[in-house]
């Protein structure tokens, strides 16, 4: 009875792990880098040198408002976001469909810096909640993927429950190639399956009313509505800023202040994400154009507190440098257990399989998957590079060249496998990774030598990533080299 349930859950492992981990191993290496998506916006726009926040001037705030009323009156819906430790600069944004953009301020002054638009790390935020498809259907993809993965760590464990303490203590790595990849993936998983456990689970519950409605939804019905005059357009120039900005300080129990919105007849300060670990939407509210205050919107109930907690976690907006650095560390090894998951599928059945085109089909996308997504992301950071900085659309440039170095990965590898060439798409993108990683340190020196002297510890830190993911791919070429085919 024993075994057959370990060979059932061997089974449900095996091929529901397989479906999902393709999924789930370009969720976990786009959520590990968009925990820096801010800090990667700002190496995007070598244009911004600010190093530190300063609180925004009245003429800041004011001229911020000017942009959002101008921004209104041609049918634009913006807001205005507070400097931060991650992002000095006062912004004023708009969501354009897969991002935020908009115009970059001095706090201090109010002039408009001359950034370059990008897709920044918002592209590796939005693709890892929705992976592109929209908010709908992406999301309900990345939850069931996210369930699947919950199921898949519970039959992992009970499968390898008997022989678990041996296998985390021997890492076999001289050993056979299968037993090898075997240990690896046994070794990672349990180290760090408490945090991947956490990130399935909140990741699944923040979005939980996409797949089960909180409430039944009205059925549609045939009646013909009024048309609703269109309401008075907010203006927040009629009233300082500044002042509200001191108010609400004090009215939101110590929360800073992160973001502006208007609606009509009344401004709201919305507490910053950064806060706390607790990822409220708390808010102060004042009329227009008087200024006055309006009763504060807090929520304080056990069901609420549960769920900021949850997204709180997920999302580590909260969180400091060090524990940042944590989460996309700990994420990386998510992506490693996924994708050593991913290989041992394949390793298992080569010798029974390896004839069969869905075999092959399934070594192709684990190349895609494996060395074409890091190539794509890598492509994409050179791009905004190397794309002038005044072309028209050039965020969606940025994202045209990560999708489109990703499908000629995708087509390399699939050609290559669907002949029994896996093992040559494999040497030429991990080549592909090595280059690219290695060459982006140089591209942005040459291209943004005084953003890399302004900051020289962001600039480090994503070309350093950059150059570490090129070791690791060419290591991975060479070791491939010498195992042979």
């Amino acid at each position: 009875m024993r075994e057959t349930l370990r060979t059932r859950l061997g089974w449900l492992h095996g091929w529901f792990g397989y479906g999902a981990g393709l999924v789930l191993t370009c969720i976990f290496a786009t959520g590990s880098v968009a925990v820096f998506n801010m800090e990667i916006t700002r190496w995007m726009q070598p244009e911004v040198r600010l190093s530190a926040p300063v609180p925004p001037s009245p003429p800041a705030l004011d001229t911020a408002a000017h942009l959002v009323a101008a921004g209104q009156a041609r049918g634009v819906s913006a807001f205005i976001a507070l400097p931060s430790a991650r992002s000095p600069t006062l912004d004023v944004l708009h969501y354009n469909g897969h991002e935020f953009v908009g115009t970059r301020l001095d706090p201090a002054t109010g002039t408009v810096i001359p950034a370059r638009v990008t897709a920044g790390g918002g592209l590796f935020y939005n693709f890892h909640h929705t992976l592109f498809l929209g908010p709908q259907a992406g999301t309900i993809i990345v939850n069931i993927a996210g369930m699947i993965l919950l199921v898949a760590i519970i039959s992992g464990v009970v499968i390898h429950l008997h022989e678990l303490v041996p296998d985390i203590i021997l890492l076999r790595l001289s050993a056979a190639r299968l037993r090898a990849w075997l240990d690896a993936h046994l070794l990672m998983g349990m180290l760090f399956l408490p945090f991947m456990v956490m990130m399935a689970y909140t990741g699944v519950l923040v979005k939980a009313d996409m797949i089960v409605p909180v409430a039944p939804r009205p059925a549609a019905r045939s009646v013909q509505v009024p048309a609703l005059p269109p309401a008075p357009m907010p203006d927040m120039t009629r009233v300082q800023l500044a002042p509200l900005l001191v108010q609400a300080r004090a009215s939101l129990a110590g929360q800073e202040p992160g973001f502006i919105l208007s609606a009509p007849q009344r401004v709201s300060i919305f507490a910053g994400d950064a806060s706390s670990a607790f990822l409220t939407r708390d808010h102060a509210d004042f009329s227009l154009p008087e200024g006055r205050p309006l009763p504060v919107d807090t929520t304080a109930t056990s069901i609420a507190r549960t769920m900021q907690l949850m997204h709180g976690l997920h999302y580590a907006r909260f969180a400091p440098p060090g524990l940042r650095w944590l989460y996309f560390l700990s994420g990386l090894c998510g992506t490693a257990v996924m994708a050593s998951g991913l290989v041992l599928f394949v390793m298992k059945r080569r010798r029974h399989a390896g004839h069969r085109w869905a075999h092959r089909l399934a070594d192709g996308l684990n190349v895609t998957v494996i060395a074409g997504l890091p190539a794509a992301m890598l492509a994409f950071l050179e791009g905004n590079r190397l794309l002038p900085a005044s072309l028209t659309g050039r965020e969606d440039w940025e994202t045209r060249i990560f999708f489109t170095v990703w499908a000629l990965c995708a087509s390399h590898a699939l050609f290559n496998a669907l002949r029994a060439q896996a093992h040559h798409a494999w040497r030429v993108q991990l080549g592909l990774v090595g280059l690219l990683g290695t060459s982006l340190p140089v591209l942005d020196l040459l291209c943004s030598p005084a953003a890399f002297h302004a900051l020289p510890g962001l600039h480090m830190a994503v070309d350093g990533t950059g150059s570490v993911a090129a070791i690791v791919a060419l290591y991975a070429r060479h070791r491939l080299g010498r195992q042979g085919a």
